[in-house]
């Protein structure tokens, strides 16, 4: 997790990877600060307008679930994922949280948070039934880790 692979434009990938899809929109209380947060949030806000994104919840049978979030802040309950069908689509724009500016070294100390927060985050998802996790940083908006997987479809259900 110590290279992120650099990605596409983040809006235009998003319009193309969701459009014609059920989507649903989980935002974190504490998404949205900072430059990376406000990227995120502007994108999305711009995006569920165009592609009539539905409210999560009481939400079933959904083609994917976009996730703004903080690094290392407020997870995503645990039962998101519950509404996405299998083989359904899980994106998460997560920006690093504000390093204090008293800190030395103060980009280190970044760099070493998204790293940590990245690899942690990764294996969130996986642990709740993703697979086929992939993170990058749009050329866009350098400040936001995309973190993408599959859901894996339940036995029964």
């Amino acid at each position: 997790m110590d290279l992120l692979l650099p990605g596409p434009s983040l809006a235009e990938w998003l319009l193309a990877t969701l459009a014609g899809k059920k989507v649903a929109l989980w935002t974190g209380p504490d998404a949205g600060r900072g430059l990376g947060g406000r990227a995120a949030r502007t994108t999305t806000t711009m995006l569920r307008s165009r592609l009539g994104w539905v409210e999560l919840a009481g939400a079933s049978g959904l083609d994917a679930l976009v996730v703004v979030a903080t690094l290392d802040g407020v997870e995503p309950p645990a039962d998101a994922l519950a509404a996405v069908g299998g083989g359904g689509l899980l994106v998460e724009l997560a920006h690093p949280p504000k390093v204090p500016l008293w800190r030395p070294s103060r980009w280190a100390a970044r760099g070493e948070l998204v790293r940590r927060a990245s690899a942690s985050r990764a294996g969130l998802w996986l642990g709740r039934g993703c697979f086929a996790v992939e993170q990058w940083a749009p050329i866009d908006a350098p400040r936001v880790l995309v973190t993408c997987g599959r859901v894996r479809a339940i036995p029964g259900a």
